[in-house]
């Protein structure tokens, strides 16, 4: 897809030196994987708070009976 946008030079050529990225498209869809990743990161977390995960192999085996 196409866009046309206004973004901070100085953020894209920080962003483009720390990313050793090719291009500006490169760092701009690395950019919105890793916002994504975080995202899902933050509703997986927020979802699963109460979750324990100290459970051993025998607690698991009860849960699934």
């Amino acid at each position: 897809m196409k866009i046309t946008t206004h973004i901070n030079g100085a953020l894209l050529k920080k962003a483009l030196k720390m990313t050793q990225a090719h291009s500006q498209r490169e760092v701009l869809e690395e950019g919105l994987r890793n916002l994504l990743a975080e995202l899902q990161r933050k509703r997986f977390i927020k979802e699963f708070d109460s979750f324990r995960l100290d459970l051993s192999l025998k607690d698991l085996r009860k849960l699934r009976i």
